[in-house]
């Protein structure tokens, strides 16, 4: 994969970027220092990156309580989302816009730059949370997305087939219960329940069904035979009272028309005539006589003789009402002997021939209808019974093979999602061993020879995501968050990031956002210098520090490096917002104070003498030269230049490339010779000494010499000062082209 690095970024209204910050990067060095104290916008420089390359829209506020909408914090304050803005310019001249959405989402074309990040919190989760945390923090480092995915999926869906199996052998539990309670009701107690349960269930029910139906249907018709001769016995009871009231009524109009027969047909006839007259719609002669009539006088005088017969009429009204009742209970009770022939007949038809003689006469059936009745109850009783058996074993096996089934899906699903998890465990347990050599390595680089590392990562067998280690203490394995102090847990955890970042990442970007406070100058300096060793493994390491000792050391010539860029921020305002400057090495600040028209003599006559010092230091230092003890280990130019006997001047030199060896005792002498410059005019007051008389080109040039002095110690080609030792003979630069001879004070 191509290197893919940052360029330029532009920082618009995000966080403490209240207005247009630009920040070129060198694409050539792999690491960048952003160097600020607090407050000054370190942290929202590599959230921008994060905003953009990651697409996360909470940045460092992810572990922050301010709400779920954390995304509305990101403007900078009294700006609007939709004026937010973060661009990068990647090294292939590709820019990338990332800007909010209309739903909080950052929106941003594919192609930016790999990114992680580590923030202090980060590392302490890595090494002192919960294994469930611990796992949680490193997941997109370490998970196979697709393998999680799939056993999520597999998970889910044995969780469905468990549910299906246990609600399948529910049922079929109970299908049991049921045979059994049924064998204990009415079973043959000589056999098992479900022997006698399957045996029932082979019976077949026809001609039981055929047998119950046949004594349904006779119970049934005995009952209807029962009801229509109580119907019968009631219409014949009505029938007596209406004909003996009917003989009664008639008596009455007999006594009534005594001596007035003539009257008896009278009162019908009238009625009948003023029907027919009222339905005419005009009459003037009457249609008996065909005299002449008044219609409306005709009908006002056959209502009048009408009404003079009333009591005759209401003795005729009653009379012919009898006569109907009595000839209706005639027709009932014909109709229902009748009915009772047929249901006789019906029922001797449900018998065969023998039983059916004795059953000629109506109370020879009347007399067996109660037994018939308990016979079609029994064997109703019987046929649900053996029909009651026969559903519940077929739901018995039914239930019994879908629990079966079910519970093989179960097992097989359990069995695969132990499978894939043991899969994902294998590969990531891969991963974490993979990791924990890289681990090992730059935890060496910072702890040499402590006792403490050989960390190991693994995950918890027997738990889904649970990420476990244990490092070396004095020979011993333990937890090292039980051991360890908390600058070696800080730089474990920086370890850690490191190396999965290194597995993951594919080169890509890192970010550290000022991780490390609580180590001490010497494992600092280790940490620094394994980064440095470790910047090889990706296209860019981006540094957030208020740690000055950082800064520092790469403006001096010591740690030198060409390979990193040094930025640092300028106190931050409302209206201005982010603001920075590049930090000049310090030979370069040297170097342009002596070039500059106002002239500052003391300046560099003070710089020069501290870039000397520090030069002078490390050289005593890496040959151990003879200074004089100390409570403080600080000393004076000359204290440094009198451990450099001649001797140890004539024999140190240094060789740049294929070039012949140079002596450094030239160097040294007039340095040493010149070296009051810096005491008089760059150190004390003396305002009528020496230190007045000497004129600017005498300090321009005592400058220029600590300057030609410092480069002669630089490699032109890495920048870097001979600080290593591979060859057992000399000290070298970190790319071997600068060599500084002996290796060790002859």
């Amino acid at each position: 994969m191509m290197p893919n690095k940052i360029k330029q970024l532009k920082i618009i209204k995000f966080r403490g970027a209240t207005d247009k910050t630009t920040i070129e990067f060198d694409c050539q060095k792999r690491i960048f220092v952003v160097f600020g104290e607090n407050g000054t916008g370190k942290t929202t420089i590599l959230d921008a990156i994060d905003f953009a390359c990651n697409k996360n829209s909470e940045v460092s506020l992810k572990n922050i309580s301010v709400g779920a909408n954390k995304h509305k914090y990101l403007p900078s304050m009294a700006s609007q989302p939709g004026s937010l803005e973060v661009e990068i310019e990647t090294d292939n001249t590709n820019r990338y816009s990332a800007k909010f959405g209309s739903r909080g989402e950052v929106n941003v074309r594919a192609g930016l730059p790999q990114v992680k990040i580590l923030r202090r919190d980060s590392i302490l989760k890595i090494v002192t949370e919960q294994p469930k945390e611990r796992f949680e923090e490193i997941r997109g480092m370490v998970s196979y997305p697709k393998i999680k995915q799939m056993e999520d999926a597999l998970r889910e869906a044995k969780k469905n087939i468990d549910k299906i199996y246990e609600d399948a052998l529910k049922a079929y539990q109970q299908e049991d219960a049921n045979i059994k309670n049924a064998w204990d009701g009415v079973g043959d107690k000589t056999q098992k329940y479900l022997l006698w349960a399957q045996e029932r269930s082979s019976v077949c029910k026809s001609e039981l069904e055929k047998d119950q139906k046949t004594w349904a249907e006779i119970s049934k018709k005995g009952e209807e035979l029962t009801a229509g001769c109580e119907r019968l016995c009631q219409y014949q009871i009505a029938h007596r009272k209406a004909k003996d009231a009917y003989s009664l009524k008639e008596i009455e109009l007999n006594k009534k028309l005594i001596g007035e027969a003539e009257k008896g047909g009278l009162v019908p006839l009238l009625e009948k005539a003023k029907s027919y007259i009222e339905g005419q719609s005009s009459l003037s002669e009457c249609p008996v006589c065909k005299g002449k009539i008044e219609k409306d006088n005709l009908i006002a005088d056959i209502n009048s003789r009408i009404e003079s017969m009333k009591d005759l009429k209401e003795i005729q009204d009653g009379l012919a009402g009898l006569k109907k009742e009595r000839e209706t209970r005639e027709g009932q009770i014909a109709s229902e002997n009748q009915n009772i022939d047929k249901l006789i007949e019906e029922i001797r038809g449900l018998f065969n021939d023998n039983q059916a003689e004795g059953l000629k006469e109506l109370q020879d059936i009347l007399n067996n209808i109660d037994g018939w009745a308990t016979i079609a109850s029994e064997k109703q009783k019987e046929y649900n019974q053996l029909e009651l058996i026969q559903r519940t074993y077929k739901a018995y096996i039914e239930k019994k093979e879908e629990a079966e089934k079910s519970g093989k899906e179960a097992e097989k699903t359990k069995k695969l999602l132990g499978e894939l998890e043991e899969i994902r465990k294998i590969a990531v347990d891969n991963v974490l061993a993979s990791i924990s050599s890289s681990v090992e390595r730059m935890y060496s680089q910072v702890h040499p020879g402590e006792g403490i590392g050989s960390v190991r990562f693994y995950l918890d067998p027997h738990k889904s995501e649970s990420l476990e280690y244990e490092g070396l203490f004095q020979g011993e394995s333990v937890p090292p968050q039980a051991y360890y102090s908390e600058s070696h847990l800080d730089t474990l955890g920086i370890c850690v990031f490191l190396a999965l970042s290194q597995y993951n990442c594919n080169n890509g970007i890192i970010l550290l956002d000022d991780v490390l406070t609580s180590a001490d100058q010497q494992h600092m300096n280790r940490l620094i210098d394994m980064l440095e060793v470790e910047s090889k493994n990706y296209d860019q390491i981006i540094i957030a520090t208020h740690y000055r000792p950082w800064r520092e050391r790469y403006r001096m010539p010591i740690n030198h490096s060409n390979d990193v860029q040094l930025i640092e921020l300028l106190p931050w305002t409302t209206e201005s917002g982010i603001r920075h400057t590049r930090t000049k090495f310090f030979v370069d600040e040297i170097r342009e104070s002596i070039a500059e028209k106002l002239f500052d003599r003391q300046k560099v006559a003070s710089k020069a003498g501290i870039l000397l010092e520090h030069i002078l230091d490390e050289l005593a230092l890496k040959y151990a030269l003879r200074v004089p003890r100390k409570s403080m280990q600080k000393y004076t130019l000359g204290e440094l230049f009198n451990a450099m006997d001649a001797r140890f001047r004539k024999c140190l030199n240094v060789l740049k490339g294929s070039d012949l060896p140079v002596t450094l005792q030239p160097y040294l002498d007039n340095l040493q010779n010149t070296v009051f410059v810096r005491n008089d005019v760059g150190c004390h007051y003396d305002y009528s000494g020496s230190g007045v008389l000497l004129s600017d080109s005498d300090v321009r040039e005592f400058g220029g010499q600590v300057v030609a002095f410092a480069d002669m110690l630089l490699c032109d080609s890495c920048g870097a000062f001979p600080n290593k030792n591979k060859s057992g003979s000399y000290w070298e630069c970190n790319c071997g082209s600068l060599k500084l001879q002996p290796l060790q004070r002859p």
